[in-house]
């Protein structure tokens, strides 16, 4: 059973400070979910997915499907071990090729510090219920506070 973490807020210096870890993380994410999309394409030429009768780790299967899928499985608990690693920092991953939020207040209300893959620092926030496409530039009089500095 998971146990459920605490909730973090994040000043927008500690966000900006977790970009390189984050970059790194989904970088290894990204690289793993293209492999995953190779073995996939691989299993559905030969008429299977990655769940079938007979699912087995054992790197030695005989059969080529067998071995997809075990090559399968292993990415995919790669992909979950990164995945888990990046929520204990207190992200919220919303996407596992690299879409999270920061939990942070802005002006006594809570909002989210917004980041994809990619861009340099955090440059966006959202209201709680918006989501990604309710994503705004930081307000110049933004004063994002965390939980560990101000």
């Amino acid at each position: 059973m998971d146990v459920p973490l605490p909730t973090r807020f994040f000043s927008l210096r500690e966000a900006n400070a977790l970009l390189s870890t984050l970059q790194e993380e989904f970088g290894r994410a990204r690289e793993l979910r293209d492999e995953l999309m190779g073995v996939q394409q691989k299993l559905q030429e030969a008429g299977s997915g990655i769940e079938g009768p007979d699912v087995t780790i054992d790197p030695e299967a005989s059969l080529p499907i067998q071995r997809l899928q075990a090559r399968a499985v292993r990415i995919i608990g790669k992909l979950r071990e990164i995945l888990r690693e990046v929520a204990e920092l207190g992200v919220e991953v919303k996407a596992a090729d690299g879409l999270v939020d920061f939990r942070s207040k802005l002006h006594g209300r809570t909002v989210l510090l917004c980041w994809k893959y990619g861009e340099e620092r955090v440059a966006f926030f959202h209201e709680l219920d918006t989501g990604f496409a309710g994503r705004r530039p930081l307000p110049d009089d933004g004063d994002f506070v965390g939980d560990l500095m101000h």
